[in-house]
């Protein structure tokens, strides 16, 4: 634990986290075949080409976005009821559904009046990526310049988190994370000092499932109840760390989580993930919901992986993977097709490729950085003052 008690491993997870999603957003701009397995002519070829294998096997886990968000979601309903279980506190309930909204409004609109700036200044460059029949209508779509000043000063404190995201697409996931941050919250205080408040939670998740369809919010509930179990579950923690369930999770989890991501009809049959086929009738969503709660569960008990994931490189990325996440869209699509085209005429394409990645990697890297020290951090420290006035002590 570290001294504000959250488990390291955690944080350093979500910067991995937030690298898959930059790595799909890359390569979906600058090179898509690797997420789709090539061009369509190619993927109907049964020749065996690089791409197809990236595309089609575990290892397209590494952008896979489906994965990476579920992961995100899991990982919020985990952390923000975890304090609650150890310590069975109202009071850090209260708190919590409090300071949520401030905690993700503040950044978000911040990051909106970048976008709104870049904009101004014409520094979006949406149609300067390579030309690619995958991926051209999809760039050219994003971040249109249709708000004034005021608008977007209303679309961040109130619109985006209600659904319309139109402004800057990355931000769907913001009324998600909200809602259900509210939702698993209000379900531990409305149980809170019942006895068996498991079977509610056991309830919704089944009615998440079954019968609202909402697969984003039970990975916030499935996160909720890792927390409970690991509190007062003996027997679970015991199962979970036996080797061949830990190491059948690991594996059966990165199978499921690395369901690919590509658009091509029929793509999985002539893979290894021809037995789970039917995820391309069913939403893929719920291959990567399966894939992450097995992933978390191998994790949890796994000393080795958390031992990695607490080292200071990936705890530094998940310092500032929530700035990360918010600003790398932008500057992906600014800077990034900027520096593209500076490098067209003296490298490769590959060359330029592993330029433009690295650097920009660099860039979003330190944006982040310093939006954190004086956006992110100050906002959680301001709430944890001000709410704390709120309570009698």
């Amino acid at each position: 634990m570290t001294s504000n008690n959250r488990i390291n491993y955690l944080d350093g997870l979500r910067g991995v986290l937030a690298l898959i999603v930059f790595v799909h957003h890359f390569l979906y701009a600058f090179y898509p075949e690797i997420i789709f397995g090539g061009n369509y002519q190619e993927f109907l070829s049964n020749a065996f080409n690089f791409k197809k294998f990236i595309a089609l096997t575990p290892l397209n886990i590494l952008f896979n976005p489906g994965m990476a968000i579920l992961f995100f979601f899991l990982l919020s309903g985990y952390v923000q009821t975890q304090s609650y279980f150890e310590n069975n506190s109202l009071l850090f309930l209260q708190k919590s559904f409090i300071k949520r909204y401030f905690r993700l409004a503040a950044p978000t609109l911040l990051v909106l009046l970048l976008v709104f700036v870049f904009q101004k200044l014409h520094l979006v460059h949406n149609n300067w990526f390579p030309q690619n029949n995958l991926s051209d209508n999809w760039a050219k779509s994003l971040l249109p310049d249709n708000m004034n000043f005021f608008q977007v000063i209303y679309h961040g404190v109130f619109e985006c988190f209600m659904g319309n995201t139109r402004y800057y697409q990355i931000l769907w996931t913001m009324p998600i994370e909200l809602l259900n941050s509210y939702i698993v919250l209000m379900l531990c205080m409305s149980t809170h000092g019942l006895k068996n408040k498991v079977w509610f939670f056991v309830a919704w998740l089944l009615v998440q499932l079954f019968f609202l369809h909402s697969y984003n919010g039970a990975a916030f509930t499935f996160g909720m109840l890792f927390a409970f179990f690991q509190k007062n579950s003996i027997a679970f923690q015991q199962q979970l760390a036996k080797p061949v369930i830990k190491y059948s999770a690991l594996i059966v989890g990165v199978y499921f989580a690395s369901y690919p991501y590509t658009g091509y009809q029929g793509a999985v049959l002539n893979s290894i993930y021809k037995p789970i086929s039917f995820f391309e009738v069913y939403p893929h969503i719920i291959s990567f919901l399966i894939g992450s709660v097995l992933l978390f569960a191998a994790f949890s008990t796994s000393v080795r992986i958390q031992k990695l994931l607490g080292t200071n490189l990936f705890l530094f990325f998940g310092k500032i993977s929530f700035m990360f996440y918010l600003v790398h869209f932008l500057l992906l699509f600014s800077f990034s097709p900027w520096l593209y085209r500076q490098l067209i005429s003296s490298v490769s394409f590959e060359a330029n490729m592993l330029i433009t990645a690295s650097v920009s990697l660099v860039l979003i890297c330190l944006v982040s950085f310093i939006l954190h020290k004086i956006v992110d951090a100050p906002v959680v420290s301001l709430c944890n003052k001000y709410v704390h006035r709120i309570f009698v002590k």
